[in-house]
């Protein structure tokens, strides 16, 4: 990992994320493990090299991950870019520890949503469209299919592999989505897309970001989508049964009592 990153982006991260908290650099050298004045000399010997063990501590002790330490220029993002670096890294961290319940939607599920006898698509980020799209002919063809209207390629969307949702307060949804455009060449890099969209009843859907960005918000959403995909792979246990193998393990497997009202 030292071989890969960018000395100077972690180095300037440190920084800003020493202002943004108000900590003194020799109080994170002291939580690093490092002797006092250890990154002024690694920031002036361009062939010094921070080890790991290093790499780990200073991202625990900014409160960031180990990529974006090292590989998101914090500074050069927007309050808002940060705002979902923020939110990203959670989800990351949170989808590791086993906390949230992700649901998996493959693609072939979402490809064969319909609409009702009312026209009506029972999905949040689907709907029924008419729209121009490229066809074997010399001229595009009229098509009209439940489509996922996406950031990345409109109309002309095509859901690519297993896309995945999490509810979150208040009966909204975060959705991971893994797209392609509808029609595109087989070795076409830029055909391909993960976007990251959030449903609020009463407000809609809402675009937040994708792998596609310019920011390096595109790096964080690409690690999300890998990290949900390997962890939906493993069983999870809800609290509800987690509570009853526990008392069983503990040889307690009596009925709980009532709470009498008062």
């Amino acid at each position: 990992m030292t071989e890969e990153f960018n000395k100077k982006i972690m180095l300037d991260n440190i920084s800003f994320l020493l202002n943004e908290s108000g900590k003194k650099i020799g109080e994170l050298e002291t939580e690093a493990g490092v002797s006092t004045g250890y990154i002024s000399r690694i920031s002036k010997d361009e062939k010094t090299k921070p080890g790991i063990e290093f790499i780990m501590k200073v991202a625990e002790s900014l409160n960031t991950s180990i990529d974006t330490l090292l590989k998101v220029e914090l500074g050069e993002m927007t309050p808002t870019e940060r705002y979902l670096v923020s939110f990203l890294e959670k989800l990351n961290k949170d989808t590791l520890d086993d906390r949230l319940d992700w649901n998996i939607e493959s693609a072939d599920e979402l490809q064969r949503v319909e609409t009702d006898m009312n026209g009506y698509v029972d999905h949040p980020l689907l709907s029924y469209e008419t729209f121009y799209e490229e066809s074997e002919c010399e001229y595009p063809e009229e098509v009209s299919r439940v489509v996922f209207i996406s950031k990345s390629f409109d109309c002309r969307t095509a859901i690519n592999g297993d896309c995945f949702n999490l509810r979150l307060k208040n009966n909204s949804y975060l959705y991971i989505m893994n797209i392609s455009k509808s029609v595109h060449n087989v070795n076409d890099l830029d055909a391909f897309a993960k976007e990251i969209w959030m449903y609020t009843p009463g407000v809609g859907a809402s675009y937040l970001c994708s792998n596609k960005d310019v920011s390096p918000l595109a790096l964080l959403v690409e690690n999300l989508y890998l990290t949900v995909s390997e962890r939906t792979k493993h069983p999870r246990i809800k609290n509800e049964l987690k509570y009853i193998i526990d008392s069983f393990m503990e040889d307690d497997i009596s009925d709980d009592e009532e709470e009498l009202p008062f």
